[in-house]
């Protein structure tokens, strides 16, 4: 064998492996763009909440996620809400919203 065939098998068995990945990346990426919206409740000063958010704008950045954050404002206290305002100030995918009115929301999307 020449070094030209190892050099096209190693090119091609690259190229296989990119078309293999890609093709695994949609499967587990399964959501359209905006048919979907992930939907958090936010109760209380906010527990939690902030972790919550952080590990879906990962996942949409590394591309598995397409869809809205939605936080539900369903009685969030004053600290609460002000952590959920400096939520969404920092990442504009992330929405708060009145839980009360979340089919508004929805229908108007």
């Amino acid at each position: 064998m020449g070094v030209l065939d190892i050099l096209l098998a190693l090119v091609s068995g690259l190229g296989l492996a990119f078309v293999l990945w890609w093709l695994f990346g949609l499967l587990l990426r399964p959501l359209p763009a905006r048919a979907a919206r992930v939907v958090l409740t936010g109760r209380g000063e906010g527990e939690n909440l902030e972790q919550l958010v952080r590990s879906f704008v990962w996942l949409r950045g590394l591309g598995l996620l397409r869809c809205p954050i939605v936080i539900a404002d369903a009685g969030l206290t004053p600290a609460g809400w002000e952590l959920a305002l400096r939520l969404t100030a920092r990442w504009p995918e992330v929405i708060l919203w009145p839980a009360s009115d979340l089919g508004d929301y929805i229908s108007r999307v």
